[in-house]
């Protein structure tokens, strides 16, 4: 009966989450990855790669938004059964067996990692789910290689580090920078001792892995150098750095000031979570006054995140998330402390505590290279947090007293319940640069939104674009947007240059008009906003020089509604 609460709040979390799937659009970051993946263009002089291999799953799924958003669920759900068995893995080969109720309750807190990452970011299916999941799952295959059952053979052994080697090559281009955190990680796993699996074993593994995957790709035509070729780049033209706005210093001052203003959030939280660790180990003779200081240590850190998840703001739900993966840490360090949860037998400790730091560590190495607060962006990435957190609390229910025995996992349903808190905040109040849940009511004509309404204004926009696209028989024909991937992508999707807007986008126009001058070109013209439109015109006026080509001299106008304006060379396409 203890699992229900936790039960509950997984369930109404998850559904709620798929209530919000055919609803809203973001018009940004979610259009740019969405017609990044629908054009599978080779992104010269970028650091995106995800795009080939997602354009795979795009077109066999159907090409629809909706059909990815369900992946993207599925995924972190799959993921957290992953991470969650290795653990129970670890635990097993330490001498900890865990129960059935146990395994479940792990299981369930895991969800905590899912629910998160529908708190705040857009619902998109790219690169920062791409470099979490990969990430957490080289976590998972990294903790049982270096954490081998006694009973194991020689191939056991050697398939964890064979996944690894699979893993990271294609985390290299979903995130490479979070990739070469990864192989230098790879690398100290490999140097390190593990009883029974020699050290050339395993790098024959891992070597083997990374290579069947290497030849997967070169097979299905995947350009995994351009794309590598292309993040070297980026990591030493400081030129191409500021035109995407990835600057390196940028990027430490960003980190920094992120993890000021984090560990000032979860200060308090941290030392709710310690002292309730210690109330939950202790075995005195008034245990009564545990139960009291149990309940009131555990209600007191909800009261302090409800706040945080009701609110939704990115850096609050990162150190929502960041004390679930401190918490948890600091919680086995109590519990390592006591005679009872001992193992009687199993790997030298410091294996296992390398285990510990390296699921710490993950979700902070998957969005190495953002230029967002990073300590925010683990919402996408706290799986590993998640589980070590329920693996935390089931332990401290194993060691507490009898009476105090229910209070950890009461409190992994509290847990639970807080990322349900902010999946209902978010998606019926403040979905990510969208409308509220109850206004996305209009479906579109848009094919790759089939099954997905609008609210009525972007619905509207949507078919008078899908409908000048096929009026224009713009299908094929290279186009860019100002200022709004969106608009493209109801448009054609064109991968013709970057879908983005700001620096990287005039320099990528400016680049494909010196790779081939376009026979044909719309530009698609929104209404607002005024000032980032006359930027924009400004940097597509300057780009179009290395074409020949004027603006809006040499285009005609196709199409216009309400001051957002379809333009397209003149020389070039159907009569008006």
């Amino acid at each position: 009966m203890l699992l229900v609460p936790a039960g509950l709040a997984a369930l109404s979390g998850i559904a709620l989450v798929v209530a919000g799937l055919p609803h809203g659009m973001d018009w940004s970051d979610e259009a740019f990855v969405w017609t990044m993946i629908a054009s599978d263009r080779v992104a010269a002089g970028e650091a995106w790669g995800f795009q080939h291999l997602l354009h795979p799953v795009w077109t066999l799924t159907g090409e629809t938004v909706l059909t990815m958003r369900v992946l993207r669920l599925l995924g972190y759900l799959a993921v957290s059964v992953v991470v969650t068995w290795a653990a129970i893995r670890v635990l097993t080969a330490a001498g900890v067996r865990l129960n059935r109720r146990e395994r479940g309750l792990v299981l369930l807190v895991a969800q905590a990692g899912t629910l998160l990452v529908w708190t705040y970011p857009p619902r998109y299916l790219g690169y920062n789910e791409l470099s979490a999941w990969l990430s957490a799952l080289l976590c998972a295959a990294l903790a049982v290689g270096l954490v081998p059952l006694e009973d194991d053979d020689r191939r056991r052994r050697v398939a964890p580090w064979l996944v690894a080697g699979l893993l990271v090559v294609p985390l290299t281009m979903a995130k490479f920078t979070a990739a070469v955190v990864w192989m230098v990680v790879l690398l100290v796993a490999l140097a390190l001792p593990v009883t029974g699996s020699a050290r050339w074993m395993r790098l024959a593994g891992a070597t083997a892995g990374a290579v069947l995957c290497l030849g997967v790709m070169r097979l299905l035509g995947v350009p995994f150098v351009t794309v590598t070729r292309n993040a070297l780049h980026m990591l030493t033209d400081s030129s191409a750095q500021q035109a995407s706005r990835h600057s390196i210093d940028v990027i430490i001052h960003t980190y920094l000031d992120s993890t000021r203003t984090t560990l000032r959030a979860v200060v308090l939280p941290l030392l709710l979570l310690l002292a309730f660790a210690l109330v939950c180990t202790l075995s005195g003779r008034r245990r009564w006054l545990a139960v009291i200081a149990a309940g009131v240590l555990a209600a007191a850190f909800v009261a302090v995140q409800a706040g945080a998840a009701v609110e939704g703001t990115f850096p609050g739900l990162g150190a929502i998330a960041t004390s679930l993966g401190l918490g948890a840490g600091g919680a086995l360090a109590v519990v390592a402390r006591t005679e009872s949860s001992r193992a009687s037998a199993g790997p030298r400790p410091w294996r296992l505590v390398l285990v510990v730091l390296l699921a710490l560590a993950t979700p902070l190495i998957a969005p190495i290279g953002t230029n967002n607060a990073i300590w925010a962006h683990t919402v996408f990435s706290a799986m590993p947090w998640a589980v070590l957190c329920g693996v935390a609390l089931c332990l401290l229910a194993r060691v507490a007293p009898p009476v105090v025995r229910a209070a950890p996992v009461l409190l992994a349903g509290a847990v639970v319940a807080l990322a349900t808190a902010a999946v209902l905040e978010e998606v019926t109040v403040h979905p990510y640069r969208s409308f509220p849940l109850l206004d996305q009511t209009s479906p579109t004509s848009v094919p790759p939104l089939r099954g997905i309404a609008l609210n009525d204004d972007q619905a509207a926009v949507a078919n008078w674009l899908h409908a000048t696209a096929i009026e224009q028989e713009a299908e094929g024909v290279p186009a860019v947007a100002m200022a709004t991937p969106g608009y493209l992508f109801m448009f054609n999707r064109s991968g013709w240059a970057s879908p983005w807007a700001g620096g990287s986008w005039q320099a990528s126009i400016a680049r494909s008009c010196r790779r081939e001058t376009p026979e044909d070109l719309f530009v698609i013209q929104p209404v607002t906003p005024r000032a980032l439109i006359r930027t924009e015109t400004r940097r597509l006026q300057a780009a179009l020089t290395s074409c020949d080509l004027r603006f809006p001299e040499d285009f005609r106008v196709v199409a216009e509604r309400n001051g957002a304006k379809v333009w397209r060379l003149t020389a070039a396409g159907p009569p008006r």
